[in-house]
């Protein structure tokens, strides 16, 4: 606490305080003999200069007298310092101390902030070291692993370079996952277009299917452009996009959750041999609508309350849209914001699946017994539909894998720690859904021949409509619609 005061009395008294910094160069400079006994520090941007984003959104160092800005504070940090009992005495300012002047990361670097996480918390010692207890490593050495400097709008802060090992991903990988993404979308594009030309396709389960596909296609092609131009964006339009791919992604889990219900619903209802009237597809897919739109608007409603309010504190977990991407600034804002609710998405469906494939079992062990007892035209009638339901079920399972188990690694991977390269093939599956959900939804018979006969009937040449009654139905709407169900005796 005594440290956060700290803070706050330096910033409003540092714009009248001005230190006398002897700059040293990080080139191999070495400290007068005169000078070693002062207080030294690292500072990014030569004496006068202080840190900003360019025109290209990189940060660059600029003069005072350049940045339009009255209320920038000069570079006056706190220094520390151990008393006799071991502890870290609270910093105050020197009116003269040396400064290393240079940015000493080869990579990448990362800023502490100390008022929103008590891991970041740090404390300057007059060698110039920084003693961070909650760090790794707890020893940051001036001109080696951080560097500190001016930076608008948020006062002095700490910026640590990260080590060779954790280089962020390179830009050949971004670039082949955006392109993975792009690719993606066209076909994604298609399926919706093949299934709304088509009227027998245009069922709960197809419309369902139309809204998956146009929130993936949104939300990838908010990614690839959030990748590709993450250094040609200004910041409120990196935030903007953030919230697009938040809320895409998850009404996209909601939607396959919606697809799951019905199946299992459909599997339920030819199970028990149910003969009562169905809810009305209009009515039902209204409620269906319902449940995958407005959970995805509200939490998105929340995360900018979050994330743009600011009298909301800063001990919250907020979503810090834009602070190091056009995404969450770390996992850990995305777990409640995210991965919560999609964990529980992909819960929901799994114990889905798992109730429907007992049910496909022991219903397909009873069809088995029956047909080898009585060997019916009915028995072998209802093994035939029975086929087809299965085959609607392992499609939506196909696609819950596609989609929830790429996030499912994902989530791991982060909790394990591992590699992000050995999880690479992952993202690519991922990135490469649309190509595959189309193959699985388009161009498999007898949606492939219905689509083909209504696109030949759009270009006005006459064509038989194919009987689909004979053909190995692939998706349980199109068979229900078509075929009548049969019924047994006990």
């Amino acid at each position: 606490m005594h440290r956060l005061v700290g803070l706050l009395l330096v910033y409003l008294t540092g714009m009248v305080h001005t230190a006398e910094i002897i700059p040293v160069p990080l080139n191999g400079s070495k400290i007068l003999p005169s000078h070693r006994d002062l207080p030294l520090v690292g500072k990014c941007c030569p004496v006068g200069e202080i840190l900003t984003r360019g025109r290209d959104g990189k940060p660059i160092c600029l003069p005072f007298s350049k940045t339009n800005s009255s209320a920038i504070r000069s570079f006056s940090p706190l220094f520390g310092d151990f008393n006799q009992t071991g502890v870290v005495a609270p910093g105050e300012q020197r009116e003269l101390f040396v400064a290393i002047i240079g940015d000493p990361c080869k990579f990448q670097r990362y800023m502490l902030a100390p008022e929103e996480s008590s891991m970041d918390q740090y404390y300057l010692l007059l060698n110039g070291s920084i003693f961070a207890p909650s760090h790794v490593p707890k020893m940051l050495h001036p001109g080696v692993d951080y560097c500190m400097e001016v930076v608008p709008k948020m006062g002095i802060r700490v910026l640590v370079c990260f080590p060779e090992e954790g280089e962020p991903v390179n830009d050949s990988r971004i670039i082949f996952y955006a392109c993975g993404l792009l690719i993606s979308v066209p076909f994604l594009i298609l399926t919706i277009v093949a299934y709304s030309i088509t009227p027998r396709l245009r069922d709960v389960y197809g419309k369902a299917l139309c809204h998956y596909c146009g929130c993936l296609a949104v939300a990838f092609t908010s990614l690839a452009i959030a990748q590709l131009g993450s250094g040609h964006i200004s910041d409120s339009f990196c935030v903007s996009i953030a919230f697009v791919i938040q809320f895409s992604f998850v009404a996209c889990f909601f939607w396959l959750n919606v697809m799951c219900v019905e199946t299992w619903l459909l599997v339920r209802r030819h199970v028990r041999r149910d003969s009562s009237a169905r809810m009305h597809p209009r009515r039902l897919f209204f409620y269906y609508s319902i449940w995958a739109w407005t959970p995805p608007a509200l939490l998105i409603l929340v995360s900018m309350a979050m994330d743009l309010s600011p009298t909301v504190p800063t001990t919250y977990v907020k979503p810090n849209f834009g602070e190091q991407s056009c995404w969450f600034k770390s996992d850990m804002e995305a777990m409640p914001y995210f991965y919560v609710p999609v964990g529980f998405l992909v819960l929901g469906n799994f114990v889905l699946f798992t109730l429907t494939a007992v049910k496909i079992a022991s219903y397909q062990r009873d069809l088995d017994l029956r047909r080898l007892a009585r060997n019916q035209e009915s028995d072998r009638e209802e093994q035939r539909l029975f086929r087809r339901l299965k085959r609607t079920f392992f499609m939506c399972l196909g696609l819950f894998f596609l989609m929830g188990i790429n996030w499912a690694m994902e989530l791991i991977s982060w909790w394990a720690g591992g590699d992000a390269l050995a999880w690479s093939a992952f993202d690519m599956v991922n990135a490469l859904q649309g190509v595959l959900v189309f193959g699985l939804f388009v161009l498999r018979k007898p949606v492939r021949d219905l689509i083909w006969y209504r696109i030949q009937v759009i270009r006005g040449i006459n064509v038989v409509e194919p009987d689909i009654e004979s053909m190995d139905l692939r998706l349980l709407p199109v068979a229900t619609d078509s075929l009548p169900r049969q019924r047994l005796e006990r």
